[in-house]
């Protein structure tokens, strides 16, 4: 993904994230099918939290939308918006485990949309088990031991000499989500399509410089004696 559409990902989901309507203590969306429905929006949620895929969602809910006129009925694609933008406000702890499972499910070749299995695979399941450890370990009552802690200090010690791309990949996201909420909280819409299309500019310049630079890569080590005549000269 690049850093434009990155930005425009997010500017999209806080626009949509401010147009939340608060009720019974809820963000809720009232153009959206699922949120406008109480009884709906606690299934779809439920459903959400233990991994099944939209389409077994939307079966699930087959006598419910039954009762519904067509315009108001749950969808794929509904569900599909619900889960991106209005259940990581709704519940934040399990959209978080959700986007775990989304991720797995996708880099694995797992289809959590239309797909009749659940999202949940063993790296989404090892990951949400990390994930949520460590919100017992931040926990104010929880007591780690000098041993453990010796353990964790190796630990990262070898992923530090290992040089893990994955730290500056990590680093790169922070920032660049600082920078979006910036611009987001200081610079009026109407301007944001503007800074989108500057960044494109400023992409498009860049792959022309690596284009250009491109020719004068060399597999061959240089040898400075490889102009040189047979006279010396």
């Amino acid at each position: 993904m690049s850093v434009s559409e990155a930005v425009r990902d997010l500017v999209g989901d806080t626009v949509e994230s401010m147009e939340l309507a608060t009720r019974n203590g809820l963000y809720l969306q009232p153009r959206c099918r699922v949120c406008k429905n109480d009884n709906l929006r606690r299934k779809v949620n439920d459903q959400l939290s233990v991994g099944a895929s939209y389409a077994m969602i939307v079966r699930a809910l087959g006598e419910d939308n039954a009762k519904l006129a067509k315009c108001d009925r749950v969808t794929i694609d509904s569900v599909r918006t619900h889960s991106a933008k209005h259940f990581p406000v709704q519940n934040v702890a399990k959209a978080t485990y959700r986007q775990i499972l989304e991720r797995r499910a996708k880099a694995n070749g797992v289809d959590f949309v239309k797909g009749v299995a659940t999202a949940i695979t063993p790296w989404a399941f090892f990951e949400t088990v990390m994930a949520k450890s460590y919100e017992n370990l931040v926990d104010s009552n929880t007591k780690v031991d000098v041993h453990t802690g010796m353990i964790a200090a190796g630990r990262l010690q070898s992923l530090m000499d290992s040089g893990d791309d994955g730290r500056e990949l990590l680093s790169m996201k922070v920032q660049l989500s600082v920078i979006c909420n910036a611009v987001k909280s200081t610079v009026p819409e109407e301007q944001w399509d503007e800074i989108i299309e500057k960044i494109e500019e400023f992409e498009q310049h860049q792959e022309a410089l690596d284009v250009g630079t491109d020719s004068f890569d060399d597999d061959e080590p240089f040898d400075p004696t490889e102009f040189i005549d047979d006279d010396g000269l």
